[in-house]
């Protein structure tokens, strides 16, 4: 593992907006969700057959509506067929991220055992229920969700302990150099507009998704961009560690431009890797955005345009 550290973090007095803002995250995760029921995936309809039913009744679904919103479903997904039973699961497994068909799926008419058909119809709207009550979408954004509230309340919000450290060790680090390197203000406004930028590029992403996105992972992004760019020439510290024996962990100076093949690059890769719709849990394309608004302000940072003051006080 490598990140670049270019700040010494015991000098906490430094960087008062970095520490506020990771005590900040802290505290909303542990008044808000810390124990919250995250998983809703015990319903049936995440069994094989409940996956398959659902995938089937999706593609009879998606027969009826118009030539418009079937455009608006990505293009793998009209080239399944109804005859391959592995086709049918994994459609269904984005059947129930389609905002869509959440909402009336169970309120429509279909061919096939009408018993059977019942049955899931009582388990599709006990999902809907239990998923809509869940805290993630609640704060999360989402196509569902993204009121102008939730494109801040997301970039506060994190599922799980693990996901909270991962994104507040970078926020540390990287929220630091900048507040260092461009004062307080900028660093807060890189931090916000590029949590929103990352939301756009969610949502476009998603198209009719319903999946929420939390986390402060595209404001980070953002922050890694903007130093990457404002601080181009420079060669920078970076925390190593392959293991904690003597001489396999310490810090390194490399060029700041290292972080362009080591995170954004990957981000990259991993966005075109991955089907449209049916994510892996990371939402690359927020990456994505909140970096391109980061680089875009390192620009504007860097030929001096950006003239806000220093800090918040």
């Amino acid at each position: 593992m490598i990140i670049p550290c270019p700040e010494d973090l015991k000098q906490v007095q430094r960087f008062p907006l970095t520490m506020t803002l990771v005590a900040l995250n802290v505290f909303i995760f542990i008044l808000i969700f810390s124990g919250a029921r995250m998983d809703i995936s015990d319903s049936r309809l995440f069994e094989i057959e409940g996956l398959n039913l659902t995938g089937r009744l999706y593609y009879q679904y998606l027969q009826s509506i118009s030539p418009d919103a079937l455009a608006e479903t990505p293009h793998w997904v009209q080239k399944l067929k109804s005859s391959d039973s592995d086709q049918m699961v994994v459609l269904g497994a984005y059947a129930l991220r389609d905002s869509r068909f959440l909402d009336l799926g169970d309120q429509r008419d279909y061919r096939g055992d009408q018993v059977q058909i019942l049955r899931w119809k009582e388990d599709f709207s006990k999902f809907r229920t239990e998923y809509k009550e869940q805290l993630m979408f609640r704060f999360g954004l989402s196509s569902s969700m993204k009121g102008p509230l939730a494109w801040l309340t997301y970039q506060f919000s994190h599922s799980n302990w693990l996901h909270l450290f991962s994104n507040l060790m970078f926020l540390v680090v990287m929220g630091a150099a900048v507040e260092a390197l461009a004062g307080s203000t900028t660093m807060l406004l890189v931090y916000l507009l590029g949590g929103v930028a990352g939301g756009m590029g969610f949502l476009w992403s998603q198209g009719v998704g319903t999946v929420p996105m939390v986390g402060a992972s595209a404001s980070v992004s953002a922050l890694l961009a903007f130093y990457c760019v404002a601080e181009a020439k420079a060669r920078v510290r970076y925390l190593f560690f392959v293991s904690p024996m003597p001489e396999h962990y310490g810090y390194i100076y490399l060029p700041t431009l290292l972080i362009i093949p080591l995170f954004l690059l990957a981000d990259l890769a991993s966005f075109w890797a991955t089907p449209e719709g049916l994510g892996t849990g990371v939402a690359y394309a927020a990456h994505l955005g909140g970096s391109l608004f980061g680089i875009l302000a390192g620009v504007i940072h860097r030929f001096g345009f950006l003239t806000h003051p220093k800090s918040l006080t």
